[in-house]
């Protein structure tokens, strides 16, 4: 396992943990995604795709995720909370600095 992949099945596991995230998509585009099958892309391999997108450059660590929430508190107030949670996290493991952290709520249910 490489550091990055041990990063984001990290941070996949502090996501999920967060109170009123619900699931936890793959942060590809949906153009991504389709033309992933078109050009003969199974399910299979989305599936093993990072949950947490995870980049670490020279110039800083980049993190995706895409969630679905409960819909119990504001979607922004969620997404707030889960920016400041990974925030600490690659803190916790040494992220490489400036961080960009996004976050897209998916779902509301």
């Amino acid at each position: 396992m490489t550091a990055i992949t041990t990063l984001s099945d990290r941070l996949k596991a502090v996501v999920l943990a967060t109170p009123d995230v619900h699931t936890l998509y793959s942060p590809k585009t949906t153009l991504r995604a389709l033309g992933t099958q078109l050009l003969g892309g199974e399910h299979e391999y989305q599936d093993r795709s990072p949950k947490v997108a995870v980049s670490e450059t020279r110039h800083g660590t980049s993190i995706r995720v895409s969630v679905g929430v409960t819909g119990e508190r504001p979607a922004t107030s969620v997404a707030r909370n889960l920016h400041d949670i990974l925030a600490k996290e690659l803190a916790a493991a040494g992220a490489r600095l400036p961080l960009s952290i996004a976050v897209r709520i998916a779902t509301i249910s």
